[in-house]
C-alpha cells in the first residue's frame, strides 16, 4: 500500500508538472521571440534614423560599430537596391533583391525568420526603410540568430526538468510519509485480526488510527467476543454429549457382553453381532465428537508425531503379525502444531485403514519437510481411483473400493482437524502403493 500510494503521487505530480511545463515552454518561446524582434525593430529604426542624417559613404562606419557591439548581422542597400554594406559578404554595389528589402524600400517594416546559407542556421530579421524627409533613400535589414531564443528556451527547459525531479522527490517522500502514517493502523488492524483468527479470546484493541479504522477494530472485537461465546457453548455441548453418549454405550456393551457369556448358539452369535454394532456406533460417536471439537475451535497445542507413533507401535506390530502383514516404520521426533488429540487419531485412522485394505505390507514414515511435519502411511491394497481421491475426504463419503462397515467420517475428520491448524491431507499413488500423506505445521521454536 505504501509503495502504491508513493508511486501514484509521484506519477500524478509528474503528469501535473509536465502538463504545466509544455504550455509554459511554448509561451516562453513565443514571448522571447516577440521580445527579440521588438528589440531588433527598435535598434533598426534607431540605426535607420542615424543613416538618414549621414551621407551614404559614412553608413558602413556607423554599422560596423553597432555590429561589433552586438554581434548582429547587418545589410544596408540604397534606394536602387544596391548593396552599401553587408556583414554576410555581399559585394558593395551588387544588386540585393529580397522581398523584405523591397517592402522596406516601399516604406514598410518587414519582420520574420529566414535561412542563412552562409551561416547554416535560422535567423530572425527586421527590415526598415531609411527615409530622408518624405523620400526613401535606402533600407536596413538587421538579423539575429534564432538560436539566441532557443538557448534561453533550453535553459528554461533544463530548469523545468530540475524542478520536475525535485517535485517528484518531494512528492514521493511526502506520499511515503503519509502512506506510512495511514497504513500503520491498518497493519495493526491486520495483525489483530490474525490474532483473533488464531485465538478468538484475543482482541484487536486500540489501533491508534482514524475513527473509521478504530470502528473496524471495535467491530472485530465485538465479533470475536460473540465467536468466543459460541465456541465456548459448542465446546460445552461437545463435552456434555461425550459424557451422555459414551456412558450409556459403555453400559450397553457390558450388558451385551454378559448376555454373550451366559448364552450359546444363535443367541451368543446375535449378542456378538450386537457388540460389533455397539463398537461401530462408539467409533462413530467418537468421530462426530472429534469433528465437533475441531469446529468448536479448540486451541492448538504442540505434539510430537514420532513420540505418538513410538508409543503405539508395539500394539500395531502385534496386529500386523496376527494378520500376516509386514509393517515397516521409519520415524523421528517431529514437533508440530495440532488440534488436541488429532495426531493420535490420525495415526490410528491411517493405520486402521491401511490394515483393512493392505494385502501384505504397510509402510509408515514420519519426517519434517519444508516447514511441515509429515506422516505418510502406504499400503499395497487395491488403491483409490484418482477421480475420487478428494471425495473420500468428504463427510460420510466412501470410495468404490471401500470395505463394508465404515462410517465415511475417518478421513474427513483427519483433513478437517489438520486444516484447522494450517496443514492438509492428500492421497496419491507411490512405489509402495496408495499413500495417504498428512502435514502439520512445524511447532515454532521454543523461547
Amino acid at each position: 500500500m505504501t509503495r502504491r500510494i508513493a508511486l501514484a503521487m509521484g506519477v500524478l505530480s509528474a503528469v501535473l508538472v509536465v502538463a504545466l511545463s509544455i504550455p509554459l515552454v511554448l509561451f516562453f518561446r513565443s514571448s522571447e521571440t516577440a521580445n527579440l524582434r521588438l528589440g531588433m525593430e527598435r535598434d533598426a529604426l534607431v540605426l535607420a534614423t542615424d543613416m538618414s542624417a549621414l551621407p551614404t559613404a559614412a553608413w558602413p562606419a556607423r554599422l560596423e560599430a553597432y555590429q561589433q557591439e552586438t554581434g548582429a548581422l547587418l545589410t544596408i542597400v540604397n534606394g536602387a537596391s544596391k548593396v552599401v554594406f553587408d556583414t554576410e559578404g555581399a559585394n558593395p554595389g551588387s544588386n540585393f533583391s529580397r522581398p523584405e528589402m523591397a517592402r522596406a524600400i516601399a516604406g514598410q517594416i518587414a519582420a520574420g525568420t529566414r535561412a542563412s546559407a552562409t551561416l547554416g542556421q535560422e535567423l530572425n530579421f527586421v527590415a526598415v526603410p531609411i527615409q530622408h524627409g518624405e523620400e526613401t533613400i535606402g533600407a536596413l535589414r538587421l538579423s539575429m540568430p534564432a538560436s539566441l531564443v532557443e538557448s534561453k528556451v533550453r535553459q528554461l527547459e533544463l530548469g523545468l526538468v530540475a524542478a520536475l525531479v525535485l517535485v517528484l522527490l518531494l512528492a514521493v517522500v511526502a506520499a511515503w510519509v503519509v502512506a506510512r502514517v495511514l497504513s500503520r493502523p491498518l497493519r495493526r488492524l491486520a495483525d489483530g485480526a490474525r490474532r483473533v483468527g488464531a485465538d478468538p479470546s484475543s482482541r484487536v484493541g486500540d489501533v491508534a488510527g482514524t475513527p473509521e479504522v478504530q470502528d473496524i477494530a471495535d467491530a472485530l472485537d465485538e465479533t470475536a467476543s460473540r465467536l468466543q461465546g459460541s465456541i465456548e457453548r459448542s465446546q460445552a455441548v461437545a463435552e456434555e454429549a461425550s459424557h451422555h453418549l459414551r456412558t450409556p454405550l459403555a453400559a450397553m456393551r457390558l450388558r451385551i457382553e454378559a448376555v454373550a457369556d451366559e448364552t450359546d448358539g444363535q443367541s451368543r452369535t446375535d449378542a456378538e453381532a450386537a457388540l460389533t454394532e455397539v463398537d461401530r456406533l462408539t467409533r462413530r460417536v467418537d468421530q462426530v465428537l472429534a469433528i465437533a471439537t475441531t469446529e468448536a475451535g479448540a486451541v492448538p497445542v504442540i505434539a510430537d508425531i514420532g513420540l505418538v507413533v513410538d508409543r503405539d507401535m508395539a500394539g500395531w506390530q502385534t496386529v500386523a503379525s496376527q494378520r500376516g502383514f509386514e509393517l515397516l516404520c521409519t520415524y523421528e521426533a517431529v514437533l508440530v502444531t495440532e488440534s488436541p488429540g488429532s495426531v493420535e487419531r490420525t495415526v490410528d485412522e491411517l493405520l486402521g485403514n491401511a490394515f483393512t485394505y493392505a494385502q501384505s505390507r504397510v509402510v509408515l514414515e514420519v519426517l519434517s519437510e519444508s516447514g511441515y511435519g509429515v506422516l505418510r502411511v502406504s499400503d499395497d491394497g487395491p488403491g483409490i481411483p484418482a477421480e475420487v481421491r478428494d471425495l473420500v475426504f468428504e463427510r460420510f463419503a466412501r470410495g468404490s473400493t471401500a470395505q463394508p462397515g465404515g462410517t465415511g467420517l475417518g478421513l474427513a475428520m483427519v483433513r478437517e482437524a489438520v486444516r484447522a491448524v494450517g496443514g492438509d491431507a492428500t492421497i496419491r499413488s507411490s512405489d509402495a502403493g496408495t499413500t495417504v500423506e498428512v502435514r502439520w505445521p512445524l511447532a515454532p521454536p521454543s523461547g
